[in-house]
């Protein structure tokens, strides 16, 4: 049996952590899913869960994407970091 891969989802709607999560499946990836939705969820879900990787929107109300990454780097300085988002503008991908 294959061992699911860790992932943390930082994203304040669930309907957008589910589509991801739907989106790893459908690639033949088995999940094993946290949310975070602002940088204390985050803190703890990275201590406690030890993700694989980390998937992040880039614009919530709670938590900036740029401060997630940055506690990401912090605290998980070895785990892929990818952004998710429909909001972010070319520019700001580029940066």
């Amino acid at each position: 049996m294959e061992t699911p891969i860790r992932v943390l989802i930082v994203e304040d709607a669930r309907t957008d952590a589910e589509l991801a999560v739907r989106a790893l499946a459908r690639a033949g990836l088995q999940v094993d899913h946290r949310l975070a939705a602002t940088e204390e969820e985050l803190r703890g879900q990275i201590a406690e869960f030890r993700p694989h990787l980390i998937l992040s929107d880039y614009s919530m109300p709670h938590l900036s994407g740029l401060t997630a990454l940055r506690v990401a780097q912090e605290l998980s300085p070895g785990t892929p970091f990818i952004f998710v988002s429909g909001t972010i503008g070319e520019e700001s991908a580029i940066r």
